[in-house]
């Protein structure tokens, strides 16, 4: 039998390999206006001035009993009762205060907090994913974190207002971890009040508390970390949280 000729191997072409940017498995969430811009000092200065053209005062310690604990409308209508203003529409006045607060937050001269700025720089170097939770509708969300956009990619903006809520639940803070593709325990939230604190942590989410004027005095018992200012030991002890999951 004559032998069968031999035939050439075929060889594939090579594949060419294409490296892929690392996953983003860490997370850094966020009150986007308590945070970025002091939301609780401009909401509080708003309402002031409204409750000053109606003849009454309003006080750091009336703002925090009553419009930092739920709705902003159930807030001021307990407010004006408080303030013998009761004959005035609380549902006016909220929504003349929303329209106020969202032209004061866009404002170019209302400074973006430096220590947030170097923290996004930094989260953007190490590939860290950002997102942030704003009890502003989606539009003016949106405006806001378009003055950060040099400072970090935002990736997720999850407006909480539509659910008729005036701090983050951990329904809102899950949900925003979820939506980053992400799951809680590698995410580190920066919140402003024990609310918003303890809704971070009932998610599984860490948390870091920046109190301001009208929070320090609440307790913040659970959190992973307080601090007065976004400084660069706060900004340690964040990453040092994202790097510990």
């Amino acid at each position: 039998m004559k032998d069968m000729p031999k035939t050439k191997k075929e060889t594939k072409p090579a594949v060419p390999v294409i490296k892929s940017a690392p996953l983003r498995k860490r997370g850094l969430l966020f009150e986007l206006e308590n945070v970025a811009v002091g939301g609780h000092q401009v909401v509080f200065d708003t309402i002031k001035k409204h409750v000053a053209d109606k003849g009454a005062k309003l006080t750091p310690v009336l703002f925090s009993r009553y419009i930092l604990t739920g709705p902003l409308k159930d807030g001021l209508g307990a407010l004006l009762e408080f303030l013998g203003k009761g004959r005035v529409s609380a549902d006016k006045l909220a929504s003349d205060v929303m329209e106020d607060v969202k032209a004061a937050l866009l404002k170019e001269s209302l400074a973006i907090a430096p220590g947030l700025k170097k923290i996004l720089k930094r989260a953007a170097e190490e590939r860290v994913a950002v997102g942030v939770l704003s009890c502003l509708d989606r539009d003016t969300a949106t405006q806001l974190v378009g003055r950060m956009k040099q400072d970090s990619e935002i990736t997720t903006i999850l407006p909480y207002a539509c659910d008729g809520k005036s701090h983050p639940s951990p329904d809102a803070w899950l949900k925003l971890a979820r939506m980053m593709s992400l799951v809680p325990g590698a995410c580190v939230a920066l919140s402003t009040s024990a609310l918003s604190c303890k809704a971070a942590i009932a998610s599984n989410v860490r948390c870091v508390v920046i109190p301001d004027q009208f929070t320090r005095f609440e307790d913040f018992g659970g959190a992973d970390h307080v601090a007065e200012t976004l400084d660069d030991t706060a900004s340690d002890r964040i990453f040092s949280l994202l790097e510990d999951r």
